[in-house]
């Protein structure tokens, strides 16, 4: 399971999307980098600073350094993009500092990426088509297209209201002058004005005798964009897989439940997505036990910076 995802959405899955993810799949980012040798860090601490980044002509031109860039997840790489745009003091640089400046671009890559492995669930969109066909067909039929229209698009905006104040990390948002201009003036006159249309149109259309048996179609109309965006919203089974097996991953970091044998590799390639369940700490004293019950030496990483 943690070949098919990146760290950075293993944290958003868990954390079910919640707006404190963003800073576990960052520093699950950090570790993934750290682990796969394409920087030094030293610590897994906010506080840590990170070294000996992977050079650029190394990424573009060494046949392994492009191996070992491209292999990472577009997240992660971000990640390290934002860290190396970071003023260095000496030869290091604050790993935090980064942070904000790629959270939402980060989000978004997450997002696409949950999006890619999403497939393609037939039924519900072949039931989501017919619904809003059936419903389209009928209000178009009786004569209460743009009536039910009208009602559609006001329910929608109440959604859309409702969605964006619920969940905010959601919605992108906008960096520029002229994007956040435009994205107050649609909050503030657009969204308003298409509701005074709709309630205008709504309150000034009759609706004649022999219309109100296909009323219905109204009904049926707005049932049909209800089911397709709750079709579209849910997630196909196997988006339900992977997040039942973030559940089944935290258990085995945890030593809830058996799993691959404790080795140095076994620990490095898991400890991202320790970090990013926030289950780094158990893991951790997991792999020391280990190590004293195998009388290993001191355990010292080439990519933590000791000194």
């Amino acid at each position: 399971m943690t070949e098919s995802i990146s760290p950075a959405l293993a944290a958003y899955l868990f954390l079910n999307w919640k707006p404190d993810a963003a800073k576990a799949a960052f520093m699950a980012s950090v570790c993934h980098l750290a682990v796969r040798r394409t920087l030094r860090i030293s610590s897994l601490g906010e506080d840590a600073e990170a070294s000996d980044l992977l050079a650029k002509q190394d990424r573009s031109k060494s046949k392994a350094g492009r191996a070992k860039w491209y292999d990472l997840p577009a997240a992660t790489r971000l990640v390290f993009g934002g860290i190396a745009k970071e003023r260095p003091v000496g030869d290091r640089r604050r790993v935090k500092n980064a942070r904000p400046d790629v959270r939402d671009e980060l989000h978004r890559t997450i997002t696409e990426e949950y999006l890619k492995i999403r497939g393609i669930d037939r039924w519900s969109l072949a039931a989501a088509a017919s619904i809003l066909a059936l419903g389209i067909a009928v209000a178009s039929f009786s004569g209460l297209f743009l009536f039910s229209v009208a009602i559609s698009g006001l329910l929608l905006t109440v959604f859309l209201v409702v969605a964006m104040f619920r969940h905010p990390e959601r919605f992108p948002v906008a960096t520029g002058t002229f994007e956040q201009f435009k994205q107050a003036m649609s909050l503030i006159v657009g969204l308003p004005a298409m509701v005074i249309v709709a309630l205008v149109y709504i309150g000034t259309t009759e609706v004649i005798s022999e219309q109100w048996p296909y009323l219905m179609a109204i009904l049926v109309h707005i049932a049909g964009i209800v089911a397709v965006l709750a079709m579209l919203r849910m997630p196909t089974p196997k988006q339900r897989k992977i997040q039942h097996n973030m559940l089944i991953l935290d258990r085995y970091l945890r030593g809830g439940i058996d799993g691959p044998a404790m080795s140095v590799e076994c620990y490095e390639h898991y400890l991202p997505f320790a970090v990013a369940l926030n289950v780094e700490q158990r893991w951790t004293e997991r792999f020391h036990l280990w190590r004293q019950s195998q009388k290993m030496d001191a355990y010292a990483p080439d990519w933590l910076i000791t000194a």
